[in-house]
């Protein structure tokens, strides 16, 4: 190999490295935001459940649910025990 393309192989790797090293930073920089975001996401949806859970007006259709929960549990109760063995 003459001189010349020695130092041209030389300049190639060295030129591909830097480039191949700019585009990993660039897509994994692209892949660990995507991903934040992704938790971010996540997270707030998980805190939208539970504020439905303690919000008054879900507080207020549990309770009309229970109401009947709790007079059919009471009609149960009276007939096992009101049954003769």
């Amino acid at each position: 190999m003459s001189k010349n393309k020695s130092n041209l192989l030389l300049y190639g790797l060295i030129f591909g490295g830097i480039i191949g090293a700019g585009l990993a930073i660039y897509f994994s920089s692209r892949a660990i935001t995507s991903s934040n975001r992704k938790k971010k996401e996540r997270k707030h949806k998980f805190f939208e459940g539970i504020d439905d859970i303690f919000d008054e007006s879900a507080k207020d259709v549990a309770g009309s649910e229970s109401r009947n929960e709790s007079d059919s549990e009471k009609e149960i109760v009276d007939e096992l025990f009101s049954r003769s063995n």
